[in-house]
């Protein structure tokens, strides 16, 4: 792999470091230039922040290469993006070969209070020991370059810098310039206590006035209980991770004041504002970066300044042409290329051309999956790995009975049974199953473990954590019935935690993210693709059923822990009634031949997966599980829901009655025979089978949830990329 640009990135930042991320892999792509990142992890977060979406979507969009663990890439220069990324604790799993490479100093050494906001003192040591290069700092701006010639690093500091960038298409130019009363002032940053002034200082600069207005964005809990009242004059708005030039846009003038303590490296929230054309009142040690585009003053001034602009349009129109003139001139996309070949120059410890390499193995993912009592976590791991691709080897180490299925589709799979089939505790089994899944790991030796399973066992975490050399991600569904303190206490085991959709998510009470920056949600995993599904006649063909019949599909789950019996029943008094419909218990491979059901018009079929022959069926009754659930709605097949509501089951009962509040299905409990059979006949009818298809339907853009993962887990564990993907 050859790079004119690798950055080794944390790409869990949530604000100015991967808003300027984001925006060098789009100059840099603009620029002609390939760009790579091998991602790493600073201690400055928890194991398992969530990464950023933004920047991922940037990834892909500009087809920046994740680069996999096994790759050893050369670049003309490789970025340590980030001050903390160089660290002792930091591992950096991936080698690379470089002309020349810089840790970009994204942040001051030190406070105004003299404390150091990390350790520099073996950065030299580090850098030469690790990555074979000699320590070449590049400051994001004037400021941080000062920092360090004050803090003894003069003979590291680059002549060169590495600004900020921003696209000036996303910030469109604030088109009324006339400020009108009372004149509308805002602020926006991450909800951090240090990106806010005391108490007495916010008062003073954004005062109590009618002249005034004060939308603020991203305030701190934190800060809000300090008021016994909020000055009727402001307005606060949680932070957006989304864009904000819709905010910016409905401002007069930017004000940004913050704590004492604190220096902005450079200050990306006012470059935003500035890109607007808005008129921006900071702190006088910001003119190192701004220049004359800003307004300075203390906090005590600000208020004349705002006074000033209102009462003053030349001033005001002034004051906003040269914001977004400097920012077009200074920072635009266009100014990649010259900042790039600035430190570009040939290293005087430059690395030969790299010797030809024999082509490295391809990296192991080890699946886990609990036992369960239906397929649902197995099937999400077989639809995970076919989006992971082939270019990965999945091996499947399951605690499911029906392993049998991945063996199937081409996967080394495992069987280790469950605690019941060995009769032991759970202290014995768990005993048990450290050890044979420390044996699983010194042998198969992954890069990734992925756990699907509501609760991570004792026995598998440690085995993951003795092994210590791969990345563990947890894929855990939500809808929890009730708080589980035991699983949500194992969430700083993993380096991810990963959340399929839920089309009913308003219902679900949340028991299962109880920290939103640790858990990612995608989109709802399902095992067949819309786009594969076979058309009816095909379908209907490949199950050897009948062209012209009415066909009602029964999947009602493997009963080992819920008496499906009553619906059973009204089923096979439907079918007496009505000689046009015949039913197709599709069963579960876990279920067992003896207890099916005996009716003429009643027949059997073992399928997996289902899904692929969903349009065969004109409606369905069926159990409310994930994996049903949403792959009957993704197939706008009419169904009839009738919820598992066994108390260690997930809440079917809310998945199922928001469905059919939203017209997609119609739902009855077990245990109501006359609502069972009054919705059975309402199916007969063609008219409202396709009105509940059409309102299927409408849930467009929601099913892409095994590539989503897939591509996370690209970006925290380093897989490669699928060659099978469609761009």
């Amino acid at each position: 792999m050859e790079f004119d640009v690798l950055y080794l990135a944390d790409l869990r930042f949530p604000g100015g470091t991967s808003t300027s991320l984001k925006y060098d892999l789009r100059a840099c792509k603009q620029a002609g230039l390939k760009a790579g990142i091998i991602p790493l992890c600073s201690p400055f977060f928890s194991r398992n922040r969530t990464l950023n979406a933004s920047v991922l979507a940037e990834i892909r969009a500009t087809g920046t290469v994740i680069v996999p663990q096994n790759e050893r890439p050369r670049s003309r220069v490789a970025l340590l993006y980030h001050p903390t990324l160089l660290d002792k604790r930091v591992q950096c799993r991936t080698r690379f070969d470089a002309d020349v490479c810089y840790l970009v100093v994204h942040q001051t050494i030190r406070n105004r209070d003299g404390q150091r906001a990390f350790p520099a003192d073996h950065w030299s040591a580090l850098i030469s020991d690790w990555y074979g290069h000699s320590l070449k700092l590049l400051p994001v701006s004037e400021i941080v370059r000062e920092d360090l010639l004050m803090n003894g690093l003069s003979h590291a500091v680059h002549q060169g810098s590495w600004a900020n960038l921003i696209d000036l298409a996303n910030y469109p130019e604030k088109q009324s310039r006339e400020p009108k009363s009372p004149l509308v002032i805002g602020r926006h940053s991450r909800p951090s206590a240090d990106k806010w002034p005391s108490l007495s200082v916010a008062t003073t600069c954004y005062p109590q006035s009618t002249d005034f207005a004060f939308h603020m964005m991203g305030v701190p809990q934190s800060f809000v209980d300090q008021f016994e009242e909020l000055p009727s004059n402001w307005q606060v708005l949680p932070f957006s991770k989304g864009p904000i030039s819709g905010f910016l846009q409905g401002l007069d003038i930017y004000s940004y004041f913050h704590s004492k303590a604190l220096i902005e490296a450079f200050g990306y929230c006012v470059l935003e504002a500035l890109a607007t054309g808005l008129p921006c009142v900071v702190p006088r040690y910001m003119e190192t970066s701004f220049s004359d585009a800003c307004l300075y003053a203390e906090p005590d001034e600000a208020p004349l300044v705002y006074d000033q602009l209102r009462t003053d349009p030349q001033l005001y129109e002034t004051t906003s042409r040269k914001a977004r003139t400097f920012v077009e001139e200074r920072f635009g996309l266009d100014q990649f290329t010259a900042k790039f070949e600035k430190i570009a120059e040939p290293s005087v410890a430059a690395l030969p051309a790299p010797k030809t390499r024999s082509p490295a193995p391809a990296p192991v993912v080890l699946t886990i999956t609990s036992n369960g009592v239906g397929l649902g976590h197995l099937s999400r791991q077989l639809a995970i790995a076919r989006a992971i691709g082939p270019r990965a080897n999945v091996v499947f180490f399951s605690l499911s009975e029906a392993i049998e299925i991945a063996r199937s589709m081409g996967y080394l799979a495992e069987f280790r049974p469950f605690r019941q089939r060995l009769e032991l505790d759970f202290k014995a089994w768990n005993s048990y199953f450290f050890q044979e899944m420390r044996e699983a790991l010194s042998h198969y030796k992954p890069c990734l473990t992925l756990f699907d399973g509501n609760l991570p066992y004792a026995g598998f975490v440690d085995a993951v954590e003795s092994y210590g050399r791969a990345t563990s991600v947890w894929i855990r569904r939500g809808l929890w019935r009730t708080p589980q303190p035991n699983s949500i206490s194992r969430e700083g085991f993993f380096d991810a935690i990963i959340e399929p959709g839920e089309l009913c998510a308003p219902l679900d009470e949340g028991y299962s993210r109880p920290n939103p920056n640790s858990v990612t949600r995608v989109d709802p995993v399902l095992m067949t693709p819309r786009d594969q599904l076979f058309d009816r006649t095909t379908a209907r063909r490949a199950l050897n059923l009948p062209d012209d019949a009415i066909l009602c599909l029964v999947q009602l789950g493997s009963e080992a822990n819920f008496d499906m019996s009553l619906p059973r029943a009204r089923l096979l008094e439907f079918l007496d009634r009505h000689p046009q419909v015949i039913a197709v218990d599709v069963r579960s491979p876990l279920h067992f031949e003896e207890h099916a059901d005996f009716h003429e018009r009643l027949v059997m079929r073992k399928v997996y997966p289902l899904g692929q022959y969903l349009k065969a069926f004109d409606f369905a009754v069926c159990a409310a599980g994930y994996n049903t659930f949403h792959e009957n709605i993704a197939a706008a097949l009419p169904s009839i829901f009738i919820p598992n509501s066994n108390p260690i089951m997930d809440v079917q009962e809310a998945r199922a009655e928001y469905g059919a509040r939203a017209g997609w299905n119609l739902t009855s409990p077990a245990e109501d025979p006359y609502a069972i059979g009054e919705q059975l006949v309402q199916m007969l009818d063609p008219d409202f089978r396709q009105s509940l298809a059409r309102s299927c339907l409408r849930k467009s853009g929601w099913w892409n949830g095994a590539q989503q993962t897939a591509h996370l887990l690209q970006a925290v564990a380093q897989l490669p990329a699928n060659p099978l993907e469609e761009r």
